[in-house]
């Protein structure tokens, strides 16, 4: 189902005042995770996105004068994508801040945004209604439909990255339209360094600079996201799955998708909407509220893959 109205979190940012709560809360966002920063969402008009998948296609021939014509119609195959509820309040007591000013309070919300952040990037990748039905289906599950898991190695305890498999793997994502990410491990980032250095590998991983001047790293002139940067908590992809051969828990995997209209994306019932309850009525709490409506659809067979099996090695052709 085609559509005109997607937007991205920095985008969505630009349309508050600069002094809005809600512009400086979704730029934290943005800020916190390069999945954010480039993930398209849609306003939904209703409860839930319906769409249609390519089935099967129509049979055409070619004719001869006077011959009849072909005719018949493919095969379509409709699906549905519900929102999810996200709702958080960030509580601070008014003590708090009468001793340490309104920065201490500032602090805490950041925390807040934070583990709001992670929330949802950890559900964009490892979500399973299957064990918690109160979240959307992520890349790791979908990737388990048409055909979309793909092996970097058969070997138990898998082996080193092979850009080979890494480009068969690459060809198998659209991109019929919308832009290309691969999204990896940040413990692997290192390997991908390395390689961009390496005298062998040289032309294939290259380090470009953002908008603003940020680096970042690229293959096949497809950016490379890592989720979020490092920080206390424990990351969503690590090197800790068994490979497809079987072995030790020591392999980890890397997501190919295609962001944009036909394609993967973000979609909302509400908005991203962060608020300043402000002082409640028990006069003692601070309280700014974050909701948030929202899902995932992967509309295009191919707009998402899962390549596994490769392990914490350098880079090999």
């Amino acid at each position: 189902m085609a559509v005109n109205n997607l937007i991205t979190l920095p985008e969505y940012a630009k349309g508050f005042a600069m002094e809005d709560i809600r512009r400086t809360v979704i730029e934290m966002f943005t800020q916190y995770s390069d999945v954010f920063e480039v993930m398209p969402f849609e306003a939904l008009r209703g409860s839930k996105y319906q769409g249609y998948r390519e089935a099967a296609l129509p049979t055409p021939v070619f004719r001869a004068i006077n011959e009849a014509s072909s005719s018949g119609h493919g095969t379509i195959s409709p699906f549905d994508e519900a929102t999810y509820i996200i709702d958080h309040d960030i509580d601070v007591d008014r003590a708090i801040q009468d001793r340490h000013g309104p920065e201490r309070r500032n602090y805490e919300e950041r925390m807040g945004i934070t583990a709001f952040a992670r929330l949802w990037v950890d559900t964009f990748i490892k979500g399973d209604q299957s064990t918690n039905p109160r979240v959307f289906n992520g890349l790791n599950v979908r990737a388990r439909k048409f055909g979309r898991l793909y092996h970097n190695s058969a070997a138990s305890g898998g082996a080193a990255l092979s850009l080979a498999n890494l480009d068969q793997f690459l060809n198998n994502i659209s991109r019929k339209s919308g832009t290309t990410y691969m999204l990896v491990p940040f413990i692997s980032l290192p390997l991908w360094i390395a390689a961009a250095r390496s005298t062998t590998l040289t032309g294939f991983v290259m380090q470009t600079w953002n908008e603003i001047g940020m680096p970042k790293l690229s293959y096949a002139n497809i950016r490379i996201l890592s989720g979020y940067p490092k920080d206390d908590q424990v990351p969503v992809l690590q090197f800790n799955e068994v490979a497809s051969g079987g072995g030790s828990a020591v392999t980890g995997s890397l997501y190919g998708m295609t962001l944009g209209e036909g394609m993967l994306r973000g979609i909302t019932v509400r908005p991203l909407t962060p608020e300043d309850v402000g002082l409640l009525q028990d006069r003692k709490t601070y309280r700014t509220h974050i909701g948030w409506d929202v899902g995932v659809v992967d509309e295009h067979k191919y707009c998402l893959g899962r390549l596994d099996s490769w392990t914490n090695a350098p880079i090999v052709a």
